[in-house]
């Protein structure tokens, strides 16, 4: 499900501090690798009184035989403990634990299907994510950090052979801001069996008490029983089950 994928790159890794002996760095760098993800883990999904607004752009480069451009996609999320609101260039999806909807504004259409019970659950997609981040640092050959400008950490995890023979993943590079204690970018780079060569996230917003409020999904669609004027001469395409 495309919301899933959405998710999955949300967030990833991790809290360095360097100024250790090169002998030490890796070792501590692992370490507070995996501290970061076991408190990211505790924060899988918000509480009842929380919202959590993201903001990041993802790059993606394809290998050049499969002739695919080059994208950029912005997206903006909210995510409460049972509504989500996503929008990109391409799609904008509004959801609950009862009803999702899903626009898609270049072809004039809206898809009005059940809640998936998955979207909301502790064993979601990103829990999965963090177990495989968790896969990368264990199979990991090598692990570099260095320091960049305006307190800001790289940090360069090379996966191990069988790793990269099940995920296609050859190289992961964070970076890691001290300042606003979050990860600011993600770029993964992919071996040749992968359609993607190489895919960055940026990270503008990670907020995880937003004080933006999330409406029904019905609101966002629907004035009374007309059409919002935004979603006039939309088609609505009920998939709902009965």
């Amino acid at each position: 499900m495309i919301v899933f994928k959405k998710i999955i790159v949300i967030i990833i890794i991790s809290c360095i501090q360097l100024g250790y002996t090169q002998e030490n760095s890796v070792t501590k760098c692992k370490q507070n690798i995996v501290t970061y993800l076991d408190d990211m883990e505790k924060v899988l999904t918000p509480k009842s009184d929380q919202v959590y607004h993201l903001r990041y752009t993802t790059k993606t480069e394809f290998f050049e035989k499969y002739n695919i451009p080059k994208t950029t996609t912005k997206t903006d999320m909210l995510l409460s403990e049972n509504k989500i609101v996503m929008d990109d260039e391409h799609m904008k999806l509004y959801g609950d634990d009862k009803n999702m909807f899903v626009v898609l504004p270049k072809v004039s259409k809206i898809y009005w299907n059940n809640s998936d019970p998955r979207l909301f659950s502790d064993s979601n997609s990103y829990k999965k994510f963090l177990d495989i981040e968790r896969s990368l640092l264990k199979s990991s050959e090598n692990i570099s950090c260095s320091s960049l400008q305006k307190g800001k950490d790289r940090i360069v995890i090379i996966p191990g052979k069988e790793f990269v023979k099940a995920t296609g993943l050859i190289k992961q590079t964070l970076v890691y801001d001290h300042l606003q204690k979050r990860v600011t970018s993600v770029e993964n780079r992919f071996n040749a069996k992968s359609k993607v060569k190489k895919q960055l996230v940026n990270y503008d917003v990670l907020n995880y008490n937003s004080s933006k409020k999330i409406k029904e999904p019905l609101t966002y669609i629907f004035k009374g029983t007309d059409l919002m004027s935004t979603y006039e001469g939309f088609e609505i395409i009920d998939n709902r089950q009965k």
